[in-house]
């Protein structure tokens, strides 16, 4: 037979031969010495096959050939500890076979081990063509050893697991590892128990129960036949897998014999028919982007059938897909997903086409590829673009008009900050000359952004469609532009307009004004190296900014400028110092003109009345010097190199670490770009506690975009829930504790007396009413959640306690370096854990562990300003020179 086999395949060509071939993931097995990769290959006829396969291993860093076994069909990758130590990122592994790349698949619904620990780090394989070699999770250590369990006890919607007596569980949660992520469960102690009813998060598939302290995660050790758990939306599966807890989720299904829809007017009808024994009681309809859900009541005339009515605009309105389920009616309900997968005349794909608002949509149900109902609806695209910048003049196209019934096209240019706008009605194809726009008259402040949109207004006036519009040929960079117009006023003052864009080459215009009674030099202005302007954001003056500032009016002979806002709170505090200049001034145009040192805590807009560009005022000639806002490391900033044409002269910061890891390695400066100071406000911190005050002080969540979003958000809950929390307010009054909150800027107004009402010994600090430094100074715990005021902290050897509770999601776009190297303190991922910390240190008088932080700051002393004013006089002794 195998001969005759043989023979056939050698009939085939050996192109339609290799198309055949299929490598498929399987799992990951765990050797003494070594770890191995399982690959099944199917349809590999070659004799002498092991010697025609290479197996490589590409990282950043280097590229490795692997060693490898073939037994049978069964190919099996070795990952020595070696090879493991010296990957510092996500690495792929290729395999090829005489010469010719292998895709490599993951097998559908896999449910084997394809992750390992090794070191206290946790790494996962994939297959999406090749496999991809991760190491995820690199804020956590995961232990190598066990904790061990006596019992696994579940009831509906609960998970009871007890533990030896010798554990100590203070602390400690339950947490499940699936291959790519975390889900923490809320979790409460009673003993040697760890108990949860939390499993809002639970999603499908296969994870390894862990118990989690902090960001130490341990694997639980069981031995047990098999345990169910049936919770509203899953079932659980628990097994043990070398004695190690596992457990299989998946959703409540139902199989469905007759779904149809159908439009009315203003509403969808759905009519569905089953053969199994529920009754339903509620239609939920599920946005797979917010994840908010809606609940219809529907009607059953008889078993197994039933007919609800969905406005359409619960399926269309925010124009993202959506998924259905079931809920049965009951104590214990379920949630159950309607599975269409053998449903095979139901419509599924038809596009049905109507007018919604003005806009021709789309809309559809289909299969998904769980086999569950889902439905699509999509909006009429509109192709827009500027194809050509010259001068003040924008070319360029907008398509798919069509779509709209009873509309114009207008483009909008509309003022960030007062949203005054300009209105052009354009053509498909248009050409516009800005020069006739009256862009002054919309502006909201002398120095403002004017983004540029397209619009689709109806007849009544509404804006059926408004969005950004890019440019061809962007080359993103802070201080550039592609275009440029000046105009004078009827007072006689220059506007300058700018065409710029966004991150996102989205364009927009930048616009500045200079007073008629600024008198501008027709020669080159000379910079004088000696004149040094220093600023924050516009509207600060708390931070390394203004205590730089400080330090040179006191201790050097260099003639330093501060620049603010003259409508900013901390003006009113400075605004006696006359070298302490408003924003736009005739003497801050005067300085800036001619300073040769420019420093700021943000981006350089935020001291200089006009745009720090090449060619405006000799903005090349300048040292340009960043003193930090904070120390770096936490998350992604945008303040790399690749950003500016002209990028900054000296980047500030704190230790090595922060210099070769982050600034150079991640952010692309040079050396001796780069120097190691320590920052300019940490010279007036004092060491150790004076009070027994507590400051609550998160940082803001930059997805937050609206007063609905803010208020509907995790963050509001949580924080909101705190310091309403009945335990945290008698802990604070039994031991006579003030807690006082002070909120991001941007939550100020959502946060004041009114809310924090149930406890005269929690208080709200108002914006402005005191420096951020002084807050700092007066406490003896803070508490935080991301923010770098925590260094401040750390470096005053005060304790912080760290209030993470949506971790993942705050750091979705990924961190400069690793969790445990920058946050000193305890971390609380829940509600209870948090107020156990915060009881924990009132009893110990607010006492520091005194932590290494060498790896943060190089410095721990109070001559922070002083080594960043030699490096500065270093720099301009080479602009000189040269």
């Amino acid at each position: 037979m195998n001969e005759i086999r043989n023979k056939l395949i050698k009939m085939i060509p050996r192109s339609m031969r290799i198309l055949t071939r299929k490598v498929y993931l399987r799992d990951v097995t765990e050797y003494e010495t070594y770890f191995s990769i399982n690959l099944i290959l199917k349809r590999f006829y070659h004799i002498n096959l092991k010697e025609k396969i290479n197996v490589i291993l590409i990282s950043s860093e280097h590229t490795e050939v692997l060693d490898f076994a073939l037994e049978k069909n069964i190919l099996s990758i070795k990952l020595t500890p070696d090879i493991l130590s010296q990957l510092e990122s996500n690495s792929s592994i290729n395999i090829t076979v005489e010469e010719k790349h292998m895709i490599i698949e993951q097998q559908e619904n896999i449910q084997e081990k394809t992750s390992f620990v090794k070191d206290g780090n946790y790494y996962n394989i994939s297959a999406n063509g090749v496999l991809q070699l991760e190491r995820l999770f690199s804020e956590y250590t995961f232990n190598e050893s066990y904790m061990y369990a006596d019992e696994i006890q579940t009831s509906y919607e609960c998970l009871e697991i007890s533990f030896y007596d010798n554990f100590n569980l203070n602390g400690y949660g339950l947490a499940l590892l699936y291959p790519n992520k975390i889900i923490a469960l809320d979790s409460t102690r009673a003993g040697t128990i760890l108990k949860t009813n939390d499993f809002k998060n639970v999603t499908m598939g296969r994870a390894a129960v862990y118990v989690v302290k902090g960001f130490e995660m341990t694997p639980v050790k069981l031995s047990i036949n098999e345990m169910n758990l049936i919770t509203q939306e899953h079932n659980l599966k628990f097994l043990s897998e070398s004695h190690e807890l596992y457990a299989y989720i998946e959703n409540h299904e139902i199989e469905m014999t007759a779904v149809k829809a159908e439009v009315i007017e203003d509403n969808v009808t759905m009519r569905m028919a089953y053969s199994e024994n529920f009754e339903i009681k509620h239609f939920v309809v599920s946005d797979t982007v917010s994840e908010e859900e809606t609940l219809f009541k529907v009607n059953s005339s008889r078993p197994g059938e039933f007919e609800t009515e969905i406005p359409l605009s619960t399926l269309v309105d925010s124009f993202s897909r959506k998924k259905f389920k079931l809920i049965t009616v009951g104590d214990e309900p379920l949630t159950l997903q309607p599975n269409v997968g053998y449903l095979e005349e139901l419509g599924f794909g038809e596009r049905l086409v109507i007018n919604y608002q003005h806009e021709n949509i789309k809309m559809w149900f289909y299969r998904r590829k769980d086999t569950a109902l889902g439905f699509k609806v999509t909006r009429p695209r509109i192709r827009r673009q500027v194809t050509r910048i010259e001068g003040f003049n924008l070319e360029g196209f907008i398509k798919g008009r069509e779509n709209f019934s009873g509309c114009s096209t207008y483009m909008i240019f509309e003022d960030r900050y007062s949203k005054e706008a300009v209105q052009l009605l354009i053509d498909e194809d248009f050409v516009i000359d800005l020069t006739k726009l009256d862009l002054k008259s919309i502006k909201s402040k002398d120095k403002t952004i004017i983004d540029v949109f397209i619009a689709m207004i109806s007849e009544e006036g509404e804006t059926v469609r408004k969005e950004k519009i890019k440019y061809k040929f962007s080359d993103y960079k802070k201080d550039n532009y592609y275009g440029s117009h000046s105009e004078k006023s009827g007072e006689r003052n220059v506007h300058y307009h700018l065409i710029t864009t966004t991150p996102f080459d989205n364009l927009k215009i930048e616009t500045f004004t200079i007073p008629t009674e600024i008198t501008i030099p027709d020669n080159a202005v000379e910079k004088d190296y000696n004149t040094w302007l220093v600023g924050e954001r516009y509207d600060t003056a708390q931070d390394n900014g203004y205590a730089f500032y400080k330090y040179l009016k006191e201790n050097t002979d260099v003639n330093a400028y501060y620049a603010i806002e003259s409508s900013a709170l901390d003006y009113e505090k400075i605004k006696s110092d006359p070298h302490v200049l408003p924003f736009g001034s005739d003497k801050h145009f005067e300085v800036a003109l001619k300073a040769g040192v420019l420093l700021g805590t943000h981006d350089l807009e935020n001291l200089l009345p006009y745009k720090p560009a090449r060619g405006f005022f000799n903005y090349e000639d300048t040292v340009r010097v960043f003193l930090q806002h904070g120390v770096l490391g936490r998350k992604r900033v945008e303040y790399h190199k690749k950003y500016y044409d002209l990028p900054f002269d000296l980047f500030i910061v704190s230790s090595d670490p922060e210099k070769y890891d982050v600034v150079m390695r991640k952010l692309c400066y040079d050396e001796e770009d780069v120097a190691v100071t320590g920052l300019a406000r940490f010279d007036s911190l004092p060491r150790g506690n004076k009070t027994k005050d507590i400051l609550l002080m998160p940082t803001w969540r930059d997805w937050i975009n609206t007063d609905e979003a803010f208020l509907t958000s995790q963050y509001f809950h949580n924080y909101n829930g705190l310091i309403h929390n009945e335990r945290l307010i008698k802990i604070l009054e039994d031991n006579d504790v003030q807690l006082n909150f002070y909120p991001h800027y941007r939550a100020q107004m959502y946060f004041n007396d009114e809310i924090l009402n149930p406890s005269s010994n929690i208080k709200f600090i108002q914006l402005g009413t005191r420096t951020v430094q002084e807050l700092l100074i007066d406490h003896s715990l803070l508490i935080t959640d991301y923010s770098s005021v925590s260094f401040d902290f750390t470096l005053m050897n005060k304790p912080v306690i760290y209030y993470h509770f949506d971790v993942r999601k705050f750091f979705r776009q990924g961190k400069l370096r690793p969790l445990f190297q920058t946050f000193i303190g305890d971390i609380a991922r829940t509600e209870d854990d948090l107020i156990d910390l915060i009881e924990s240190q009132i009893k110990l008088n607010f006492k520091s562990e005194q932590p290494d932080i060498s790896g943060i700051f190089k410095y721990q002393d109070h001559h922070n300003s002083e080594r960043i004013y030699n490096s500065v006089k270093e720099k301009i002794k080479g602009r000189i020179d040269y």
